[in-house]
């Protein structure tokens, strides 16, 4: 193995540049578990695209994001449902929802730059329809699907 090659495709050492040491879990803290380590993301994330229009990067891959499309079509889920993508990030999956003519979208997010950046990229891309939202589901109340029903109805 080449020096400096992560196996595990780098989170270990994402953990160990904090200097955590395993919990009793036998997982050590990362950098990728922080809210801050986002922020700082999104912020530059935020000012490339002022600057130079670049979107960033598709989190998960543009094919994941054309397989889930897929799937909602195979299993004819209606362009009128509802569809919620939590951890948005820069919008582009909800820019792709919309482009395939789904109508009822929303993206929440706990980096507010992220929604920001979110929103000026959809902004851009000439798209009314879609709702984001900073919000942090897990820590708006003790359970996740309550927090939804909260926050959300302001949506």
């Amino acid at each position: 193995m080449s020096e400096g090659a992560d196996d595990d495709g780098g989170a270990g050492a994402a953990a160990r540049s904090r200097g955590g040491s395993p919990r009793g879990d036998g997982f050590a803290p990362s950098a990728l578990g922080t809210r801050e380590h986002w922020d700082a993301v999104y912020e530059r994330e935020l000012q490339t695209f002022q600057e130079y229009g670049d979107t960033g990067e598709i989190w998960f891959g543009e094919e994941s994001m054309t397989r889930l499309i897929r799937w909602m079509q195979k299993h004819k889920i209606p362009l009128d449902a509802s569809v919620l993508d939590i951890g948005t990030g820069n919008g582009v999956f909800l820019v792709e929802l919309a482009k395939f003519g789904f109508s009822n979208i929303t993206g929440i997010d706990y980096s507010p730059s992220a929604i920001q950046l979110s929103g000026n990229i959809i902004e851009k891309e000439g798209l009314a329809n879609i709702k984001l939202k900073d919000l942090n589901f897990l820590k708006s109340c003790g359970h996740p699907g309550s927090a939804l029903e909260a926050d959300l109805e302001t949506v």
